[in-house]
């Protein structure tokens, strides 16, 4: 009964309060709850409570504003995160947006982007033909001066010293060539993967579904599963014997010469011979890693490279990360 009288006396008092304010004409009534939970009534606002939630009133009463409490540091600082956020998936949805239309703009079919593709696979294909024509030459020039090497050997007199130099200079050249096949092949993966993209999105777009024939030419450009790559010497010199039994044993035509960096069979004579180059390619860095490379040597290297792939050929290649104990990519 007393709780009753007290609540009805606040009413009295707040409805007094309101005519009071609106008597003399205030044109602003301010609540708020302190921290310890009184709630107040002001025609001003005081400093203390205007970071706290509070509401204005109208002389008569009537809720007219709701101010909610001041944010705190931690508060403002996730809000602005989330802000950045939304702009830069904006940012991202636009750029989708915009290569979408670049990409429907560009290409009118999947057989459009797929030519492209190719084109640019068999542009590399053409400065790779040229390496490996320069290196058979390099090669046939190397065996000539190992013969006169030998000559010299057979009579018991040392091999001349520009003899030596431009055996030493050819093998440089040779490798340096090798490693310039491997950069153009590892190219040609870029491209692969950025057309696949290109390819998925496209067929997204159109509402389209690969082939299986261009799903098994995908498979076939996954990865390159005639190099193998080590981190340190000991490991990259069991991975080089392996690697040296594997053309020993697939290779049917005979070894040419070898060295400690690579090893060549002779050229094919026949469209079923397998001839094979593999190389050991070290890593920049200086610290004994590898690339261990195997490749595929052509009867004639002024034809298109797919002459020389027949699939026996491309078999023996495919099968070189397993053989040497690396998994598939």
């Amino acid at each position: 009964m007393k709780q009753n009288a007290t609540v009805t006396r606040g009413a009295a008092l707040l409805a007094a309060g309101v005519t009071l304010f609106a008597t003399h004409a205030i044109a602003q009534v301010y609540r708020w709850v302190d921290d310890d939970g009184n709630v107040h009534y002001s025609s001003q606002l005081p400093p203390e409570a205007a970071p706290k939630a509070h509401t204005e009133l109208s002389p008569t009463g009537v809720p007219v504003r709701v101010v909610a409490p001041a944010k705190t540091p931690e508060e403002i600082a996730r809000e602005q995160e989330l802000e950045r956020l939304r702009k830069e998936q904006a940012e991202l949805v636009a750029r989708q947006r915009a290569a979408d239309e670049a990409l429907l703009r560009t290409y009118r079919s999947v057989d459009d982007l797929l030519m492209m593709r190719d084109g640019k696979i068999a542009a590399i294909d053409v400065m790779i033909q040229s390496l490996k024509g320069d290196i058979r030459r390099q090669q046939n020039q190397l065996t000539r001066l190992q013969t006169d090497a030998a000559d010299y050997e057979r009579v018991g007199q040392p091999v001349h010293p520009a003899l030596e130099r431009n055996m030493a200079v050819t093998r440089d050249s040779i490798n340096d060539k090798l490693a310039a096949i491997l950069r153009h092949e590892r190219a040609k993966q870029d491209v692969y993967e950025k057309f696949a993209g290109e390819l998925e999105r496209f067929r997204r777009l159109k509402d389209l579904r690969p082939t299986p024939d261009e799903q098994a030419d995908a498979a076939r450009h996954a990865a390159l599963n005639n190099l193998v790559t080590c981190n340190e010497a000991r490991q990259c010199d069991r991975l080089w014997s392996q690697a040296i039994a594997y053309v020993e044993q697939h290779a049917t035509v005979p070894i040419e010469t070898g060295s400690s960096s690579v090893l060549m069979t002779a050229p094919p004579v026949t469209d079923e011979d397998i001839s094979l180059i593999v190389s050991r390619i070290p890593n920049e860095d200086g610290k004994g890693g590898a690339s261990i490379f195997l490749d595929l040597q052509c009867s004639n290297y002024s034809t298109l490279a797919a002459t020389c792939r027949t699939p026996a050929r491309l078999a023996v290649l495919d099968g070189f990360r397993v053989a040497l104990g690396a998994d598939p990519q």
